[in-house]
């Protein structure tokens, strides 16, 4: 076992699945969202357990993740979330990966390259309600409905949009880009365009808009053991998949007033004993997103944690955790070592510390040990930029 590691229960997984489908009307499917790695978790064997719990939809955002879900086995349907490339869509279209269409001038495009590889490509439209990023908006549609008809290589399986506020207490501009949803959708088929399914529901929305869940619906943060927001707490019975590990390397007792680590920020302010772990900012230990204070309140919270950083106390940071009990960071977290300030507490090299890492700054080159049924079924380790997973 190396230094440090990330372990993953796919049984979580698959249980927050499980509590997803519960929630899901009877008309609507899920379609899993495993981009950006699954969050972190590995997309390969999360959507490797979310096949054999019977997941047939996953998303993603670029082709090249689509491509790794295929290389890898998984027969279901994927869909590229993201605007891709026209050098893309020979491999995506091979692999009967599913692309979005969000420019007018990708439409001719796709359907000439589908047209010469002589098959149908698979697209998912996404119209422009709210978010502000990519899709078409409302004076785009009749050029677009136009576009499509024209294109008889294209395979409309899909309209969506993609919730820019679902996750917040205020459902104002959620109401608002749901109306603009339908009413493009109608623009559409007035205009002759069949609208095979609709998907507007991310997380958030599937828990406060049941009425939206329509023929699909999208989670990747559910699936990963989170929820959207605070204020979702309860709603479903979510199993944390995640635990990252770090073993004791180094130990040495200390006296009463020992500085530790960078600027001698830390003093001990008795006997203790001084514990070293592998992990640090590299691994993405201690670093922090930079969050937009979402009002007043916000923006107290942030100063006070602020302030009291300044005096060595860490306000709402996760908890290291060794055999259960709470230990704390002496001094700064260097680039790949950090000190832990053990106290009393009966400890050896080898022990294992538990690491509150934040899966989305997770390095990938952590290994990552998955287990279903308490039994290791897959190592993943990331080597001179090569993946390697292997099956237990």
């Amino acid at each position: 076992m190396p230094d440090l590691w990330i372990e993953i229960d796919l049984d979580a997984v698959k249980h927050n699945y499980r509590q997803i489908k519960s929630k899901l009307c009877a008309e609507s499917s899920l379609m899993a969202v495993v981009k950006a790695d699954g969050y972190g978790l590995g997309a390969v064997p999360v959507a490797q357990a979310l096949e054999e719990e019977g997941c047939c939809a996953f998303a993603v955002t670029r082709v090249e993740e689509a491509l790794l879900l295929r290389e890898h086995g998984i027969e279901g349907e994927i869909l590229v979330l993201g605007p891709s490339d026209p050098e893309e869509w020979p491999q995506a279209l091979a692999k009967k990966i599913d692309l979005t269409v969000s420019r007018l001038e990708r439409i001719a495009a796709l359907n000439d390259t589908a047209r010469e590889l002589e098959v149908k490509a698979g697209i998912h439209l996404k119209l422009e309600t709210g978010m502000g990023r990519t899709g078409f908006t409302r004076e785009m549609l009749p050029a677009l409905a136009q576009s499509l008809k024209e294109s008889s290589y294209l395979n409309l399986r899909g309209v969506y949009t993609h919730l820019a506020r679902g996750a917040q207490r205020d459902k104002v501009y959620t109401y608002r880009q749901h109306q603009r949803f339908i009413e493009y959708i109608s623009i559409l088929e007035e205009n002759g365009i069949n609208i095979p399914r609709r998907h507007i529901c991310n997380s958030a929305g599937l828990l406060d808009f049941p009425e939206y869940h329509y023929e699909l619906v999208r989670s990747g943060t559910l699936l990963c053991g989170h929820f959207p927001s605070p204020a979702f707490f309860g709603k479903l019975d979510l199993k944390d998949p995640w635990t990252v590990k770090a073993k004791i390397v180094h130990l040495q007792r200390v006296p009463k007033g020992t500085f530790v680590g960078y600027q001698s920020v830390y003093k001990c302010k008795k006997d203790t004993t001084l514990a070293v772990i592998g992990v640090g900012h590299a691994d993405g230990f201690g670093l922090e997103p930079k969050f937009v204070p979402q009002g007043l309140l916000d923006l107290i919270k942030i100063i006070i944690k602020n302030i009291a950083a300044l005096f060595g106390l860490q306000l709402g940071r996760d908890k290291l955790l060794f055999k259960d009990k709470q230990v704390r960071i002496a001094g700064k977290i260097g680039m790949q070592l950090t000190v832990i300030d053990m106290g009393d507490i009966e400890c050896q090299l080898g022990d294992e510390i538990v690491v509150p890492l934040r899966r989305t700054l997770a390095n990938p080159r952590i290994p990552r040990i998955y287990k279903k049924n308490g039994v290791i079924c897959t190592k993943r380790v990331i080597k001179e930029g090569i993946l390697s997973i292997n099956q237990e």
